[in-house]
């Protein structure tokens, strides 16, 4: 199995990339899951037909998307691990680079605002995440230049800011959003999920399952408002310490949806041994 190349730095990255094309790029934090490894294979598949292609991943824990300190800090790392693991997987390009890297001292602050859509939500729970989430996809596609950019619907919210500021800002990339990979019992796969005692991994896919409750109670038409309050109900008994939102909204604009119709999505956010977990599933 080919090396895969590591580089740090963005000229390394330009010089790494060369004339290859076209470039699959995965965007990641690192600390591999089954999930990161699914968008990786996806690229590398997507790459068999393009034998001058590259697969590239980025590992970065953005320090700009993170509200609280103590989420940067225990967010967990282990970079020969991961190399390893992306080889495996079918990268040619891995990017390491330090938060000095992408973010010189003396490069002015400037940020990127996110769309409306990034306002309730996460946007809400997480002050600047979503200022952070776009400014760093912006610096990687201008570093980069990716044909194709691969993301996980488990952060639907996320994507669909990603996916506004790309048709806003003009943005030469096709945006590849991959269906979110999950544990045996359905919990959604997440790095964050390894902070978890095995007494609170086994409650925390009581979020998943309140989700499929109100997403079925949406489907058959039903109140899903009372579905909402008695899913927050469900997981307050079931240990979480909090709950910031569970709702139904409109997949695309992310607005709560005052009736049954196409395009719903459950979500919702809630916290157990001060784990935040997120996840959404569709209302079909």
């Amino acid at each position: 199995m080919p090396a895969v190349e590591i580089v740090r730095t963005i000229d390394e990255v330009r010089d790494a990339i060369g004339g290859a094309s076209p470039v699959f790029l995965v965007p990641t934090m690192g600390y591999f899951h089954e999930g990161h490894l699914s968008l990786i294979r996806t690229a590398a598949e997507d790459k068999v037909s393009e034998p001058e292609g590259l697969v590239a991943v980025s590992l970065f824990v953005n320090p700009t998307q993170f509200n609280d300190p103590k989420d940067l800090e225990a967010y967990p790392r282990d970079e020969e691990r991961d190399a390893a693991l992306a080889r495996e997987a079918g990268c040619d390009l891995l990017f390491l680079p330090t938060a000095r890297e992408m973010y010189p001292p003396d490069e002015g602050g400037t940020r990127v605002m996110p769309p409306r859509v990034a306002r309730k939500w996460e946007g809400e729970h997480r002050p600047g995440h979503f200022v952070g989430v776009a400014t760093v996809v912006l610096k990687l596609f201008h570093i980069f230049f990716p044909d194709v950019a691969y993301f996980g619907e488990k952060d639907w919210q996320q994507c669909r800011v990603i996916a506004e500021m790309v048709r806003d800002l003009n943005l030469p990339v096709w945006l590849k959003l991959c269906p979110t990979v999950r544990e045996p019992d359905g919990l959604a796969m997440s790095s964050r999920n390894t902070r978890l005692s095995k007494e609170a991994r086994a409650r925390a896919v009581e979020l998943y399952r309140a989700l499929l409750a109100v997403a079925d109670a949406a489907a058959r038409g039903e109140d899903f408002q009372k579905e909402c309050e008695r899913a927050k109900e469900r997981l307050f008994a079931a240990g979480f310490e909090s709950v910031d939102y569970i709702a139904v909204v409109d997949g695309e604009t992310l607005e709560p949806a005052s009736a049954p119709g196409p395009g719903l999505r459950a979500i919702g956010a809630a916290t157990i041994e001060g784990v935040r977990l997120i996840d959404n599933v569709s209302v079909d």
